[in-house]
């Protein structure tokens, strides 16, 4: 990554590939989506850098990039939960204090989770980010799952091992065992200020999976619909979601 400081930080079993733009402890950590990795989050981290003037880090989570370890069949059904722990070890690990959080997609969930269990906590701003399993997700997913022959070969352009962090990830979003998956009733001790930003052309949620995650979380969430824009919309409007988040980090001093 080009500017980036790369770093492997050991936590809990896990050896965790990190990328820090900037001097100093993160201020901001970035969490991927499900399928995600340091590299896919693109150009977005060092912009972020550039236009908040604070130092940003960005993670692979176990399995995904180079991180370890590969993930041995689908991930558990409260994996999203044992991330956020994962996040808190990896936190104290680096040494940073309060740092912002910037998630997309299950990253998003990861930090809705941290920060409903953690009260002293940074700005949040949620990318996509599911707080409940709806059929749009599944349905996409499971059409993923039929193309695995077309969809994996894609991933090995970002992970060691593509096929076993997709099967871990896609497995477990349409197991039975997920199908109840539901953090909405934890997300109202979230106190620290929240953007809950979804496009309006979703692949992988209706707009009610952003309007019900901010009012489940209440007063201290926004919510803004993008119009147009897609579940990655850090790639559909880089420099619009940069700016967005640059914004509201300085209102929530």
């Amino acid at each position: 990554m080009s500017g980036a400081r790369m770093q492997v930080v050991e936590v809990d079993g896990r050896r965790l590939s990190t990328a820090t733009w900037g001097q100093g402890s993160p201020e901001i950590i970035m969490l991927h989506d499900g399928l995600g990795s340091i590299t896919q989050w693109r150009d977005v981290p060092a912009a972020l850098a550039a236009a908040s003037g604070r130092t940003i880090m960005a993670y692979d989570r176990a399995g995904h990039g180079e991180s370890l370890p590969t993930p041995q069949g689908w991930w558990p059904s409260d994996w999203l939960h044992q991330e956020a722990q994962v996040l808190d070890e990896l936190i104290v690990a680096i040494g940073a204090t309060r740092p912002a959080l910037v998630g997309h997609s299950d990253g998003g969930s990861i930090a809705a989770i941290h920060a409903a269990e953690r009260i002293d906590h940074g700005p949040m701003i949620l990318l996509a980010a599911h707080s409940w399993l709806e059929p749009a997700a599944v349905a996409e997913i499971a059409g993923m799952r039929a193309r695995a022959g077309d969809v994996v070969p894609r991933l090995s352009r970002f992970h060691s091992n593509p096929a076993e962090v997709f099967d871990a990830w896609s497995g477990v979003w349409t197991s039975e065992e997920f199908a109840s998956w539901d953090i909405r009733p934890m997300l109202h001790t979230v106190s620290c200020p929240t953007l809950v930003l979804q496009g309006t052309a979703d692949e992988f949620a209706t707009p009610e999976q952003a309007t019900l995650t901010a009012s489940a979380i209440g007063g201290n969430a926004e919510c803004r619909m993008l119009d147009g824009l897609r579940h990655l919309l850090h790639h559909d409007a880089p420099e619009f979601v940069v700016e967005t988040i640059v914004d509201f980090l300085e209102t929530s001093r």
